[in-house]
């Protein structure tokens, strides 16, 4: 669902913002395959005019994030030239305490090798972010709940339950 969350804003962002004029996002994969088998540098991938990667969100659920991640993830997109790329969890704290040096280490190695700037940050704080910047907050509760239910009905990923439970948040 962090997935959903994070890529139904995007698509909003990718219609407000100038950072995003001429780029496509790609849609969804399942979740359940690694992006290694895929062939994916992220759950969520944004595509330049040239059909090449531009940005990339990594979701990590209850994982803070450590040195092996971030080094992972470079695995993923390190021959490609990708300006960003976002490795937001939903532990809090975002990063492992004592990660914090190897982790900044990493993504200032990557920075000087690559040029790719990574960011990583938890969840919620990256949705509160968003959020403010959007026109219209609001619309993004109409693309999450339509991106819900077509995700629940293409895959098995998202459950009954999870439709009943959002409704309910939503007061429907």
């Amino acid at each position: 669902m962090p997935v959903i969350a994070i890529y139904s804003i995007y698509e909003i962002l990718i219609a407000e913002f100038n950072r995003y004029k001429n780029k496509n996002l790609n849609e969804l994969k399942s979740h359940l395959a690694s992006d290694m088998r895929s062939g994916s540098v992220g759950d969520i991938e944004i595509i330049d005019e040239n059909d090449e990667y531009f940005e990339a969100v990594e979701i990590k659920h209850n994982k803070p994030a450590n040195a092996i991640m971030i080094d992972d993830a470079y695995e993923k997109f390190k021959d490609k030239p990708i300006s960003r790329y976002y490795l937001l969890t939903t532990s809090e704290p975002c990063i492992e305490l004592d990660q914090k040096e190897s982790v900044n280490f990493a993504i200032n190695r990557i920075r000087e090798e690559n040029g790719c700037e990574v960011i990583v940050n938890g969840i919620i704080p990256s949705l509160k972010y968003y959020l403010r910047l959007l026109t219209a907050p609001g619309a993004f509760i109409e693309k999450y709940t339509y991106n819900l239910i077509v995700e629940f009905q293409k895959s098995t990923e998202i459950k009954e339950e999870h439709i009943d439970k959002w409704q309910k948040i939503l007061g429907d």
